[in-house]
């Protein structure tokens, strides 16, 4: 039956209104505590009304403004001696402490737990057992129950194996493989100590029994699970079988202990089959301030015994529970469970797992990042490079643009030169022929002479370039002849050769009898303006060498005549003369190699500039003339 009642829904309500009126906030909690109280008597009968509701308590404190005082026990795990003698201590403590609040509040096994963890609690009360497997920083045992039974705190808990009289077990050997019956899978007393005495006696407390089965409290359970045929055997708390013989003897009669020890403990009064521990404990928690530790012990340590023998009294210490933690590797000492790495992995499987399918997520994770972000940067790549693509061929259609501007200004340039140079050119051949016509009637100076016939071949000559423009104007077809291409080369080669250093020029004729059907005005345009380029290609550059090649391929179909140059000229500048109209010289125009690749591809021919074993090579390509191509 429980000591007190817990208001978690009150104390909430009480903390919200501390701001209200100190009256409002009494009359709250009373209503509150009220409705608890009527549903507690409503769910449990035998409850005792004694002790004052958690929350009425909290209300005084908040009335008072006298400290709290908070007592957290596992109240399943009393017996009915055990019971009687924490009422009595706790009623005590309320009367010798007038200067707190006191609020006692019993848990289950885990809720106290996270209490002590999270400090909800200045004291509690557990056994010996419990307070050294939660044991840690701030935890001080202030004093420990002392009874009739055992008056001695360090010799008062201790476990005896209990089994059906009808049982054939006789023997604790013949526990191996069977069920017991516990109280709670981690008890201190049902599990911990009886394994303890099993390593003791040899054997091995891990795969000892064949199975553990929680039962429950009190200790009557376990005896009843076994009549059920739950368990075996019941492994309960020593003394559980003379109070049962008080109060329930038709089933104390029914059961049998096994594996007693000699009874030689002047202290212990009650049968065992396990060594003795320290009774329950009194335990403060780092929540407790110096001066409330103090006042409670003073109080426990003076506190007359009950009626019942129950008293307190402090532990020399608790070596024996730790060694017993120590020696079967639980509690606080679970750590030492793990001696290799089987251990360790068979321990902790679940979380392994966990963390290998997290590692898993993380690299897949990490892979799919890679993966998009190289997704993403191809996909810039490729929006670059389409945009510099597309800058490339806007550039290059304004030069066109350009360039077909500029040949288009050029055109009608070329038409109007062409049409206005007739007259001059006219006027300086008929004054050449007047001057001829004197010269007959009267002799003059051979050099006069030469100079006079010189002016008037050339006149005829730019009469035949701007006839030859103005047809191209006019859409007119070239007049075509068949040419001898090694007569016409050495015709150039030697006009080229009076302009040019002497060792410069070279003229390699490996193709004897080639004739090609061209204009010969057109053919003297292309190979003048091919070897004009080399010449000024070299220029300004030691050891400057232009070789004037005429060859032939694909079986004597094709002339080819190669202007090689080993002037240094770039990539860049080999690039630029491939494009009309672009030129790297200040004062070209860029129409020479555009007439030269025009011209040619009208005769069927075509014209490239590039590099070639280390030189310049300007090749223009054409088709060789035979009488049967032209027949045909």
């Amino acid at each position: 039956m429980p000591l007190s009642y817990n208001c978690p829904q009150a104390l909430r309500a009480i903390f919200l209104f501390q701001q209200v009126p100190r009256i409002l906030s009494l009359l709250l909690a009373a209503a509150t505590c009220a409705f608890g109280l009527f549903l507690a008597s409503a769910t449990d009968p035998a409850s005792s009304a004694e002790e004052p509701p958690a929350a009425l308590l909290a209300a005084r404190h908040a009335a008072s403004g006298r400290p709290l005082l908070r007592i957290g026990y596992i109240e399943q795990s009393f017996s009915p001696s055990e019971r009687e003698g924490f009422e009595a201590t706790f009623a005590y403590l309320r009367k010798r402490l007038p200067q707190y609040d006191v609020s006692i509040d019993p848990y289950l096994v885990k809720d106290l737990e996270r209490a002590i963890r999270e400090n909800k609690v200045e004291f509690f009360l557990g056994a010996s057992g419990f307070y050294r497997r939660v044991y840690s920083r701030g935890l001080r045992d202030i004093a420990t129950m002392t009874t009739r039974v055992a008056p001695n705190p360090n010799q008062a808990i201790a476990t005896v194996f209990l089994v059906p009289n009808e049982s054939p077990i006789k023997t604790v050997a013949d526990l191996r493989g069977k069920k017991a019956a516990v109280n709670w899978l981690n008890g201190w007393s049902g599990v911990f100590i009886p394994l303890k005495e099993l390593q003791d006696e040899g054997y091995d407390p891990d795969n000892f029994f064949g199975g553990l089965v929680a039962a429950g409290s009190p200790m009557r359970k376990l005896l009843l699970a076994v009549l059920r045929g739950e368990a075996d055997v019941a492994m309960s708390r020593s003394c559980t079988l003379e109070e049962l013989r008080l109060t329930e003897p038709g089933l104390a009669g029914r059961f049998r202990p096994i594996g007693l020890k000699p009874d030689n403990l002047s202290d212990f009064k009650c049968l065992r089959s396990t060594e003795v521990y320290p009774n329950w404990t009194f335990v403060s928690t780092s929540l407790a301030p110096w001066q409330m530790s103090r006042d409670v012990a003073a109080a426990l340590l003076t506190m007359p015994k009950t009626q019942n023998g129950t008293g307190w009294a402090v532990v020399s210490d608790f070596t024996q529970v730790d060694n017993l933690y120590k020696s079967l590797r639980r509690g606080p000492y679970e750590y030492l469970r793990i001696r290799s790495v089987s251990d360790f992995i068979k321990r902790y499987w679940g979380i392994i797992c966990l963390g290998f399918m997290g590692i898993l997520a993380l690299i897949f994770h990490s892979w799919y990042v890679r993966y998009l972000v190289s997704v993403r940067t191809r996909e810039l790549r490729e929006a670059v490079q389409k945009e510099r693509e597309a800058e490339a061929a806007q550039k290059l259609a304004l030069e066109q643009i350009q360039s077909l501007e500029r040949i288009s200004t050029i055109g009608a340039v070329s038409s109007m030169i062409t049409h206005e140079l007739n007259g001059p050119i006219s006027v300086i051949s008929n004054s050449c022929n007047a001057l001829q016509r004197q010269f007959e009637r009267s002799p003059v100076p051979p050099q006069l002479e030469k100079a006079i016939e010189l002016i008037a071949r050339q006149c005829e000559k730019a009469s035949g370039i701007v006839n030859h423009v103005r047809n191209y104007v006019r859409h007119r077809d070239a007049q075509l002849e068949p040419i001898d291409l090694a007569a016409e080369l050495t015709r150039i080669f030697n006009a080229w050769l009076l302009k040019t250093p002497v060792g410069m020029l070279h003229l390699d004729i490996q193709a004897q009898g080639i004739s090609v059907f061209w204009n010969r005005l057109e053919l003297e345009l292309c190979l003048r303006n091919v070897t004009k380029n080399a010449i000024e290609a070299c220029e300004g550059y030691k050891g400057a060498r232009i070789r004037i090649v005429l060859t032939t391929q694909d079986a004597g179909s094709k002339a080819i005549i190669s202007v090689l140059d080993n002037a240094p000229t770039g990539e860049d500048e080999l690039e630029k003369h491939s494009r009309p109209l672009n030129t790297s010289k200040a004062t070209g125009t860029g129409l020479g190699l555009l007439i030269v690749r025009t011209l040619c591809e009208k005769a069927s021919g075509n014209f490239t500039i590039g590099r070639l074993d280390g030189l310049t090579e300007a090749r223009i390509t054409l088709p060789i003339f035979n009488k049967e191509s032209a027949h045909g």
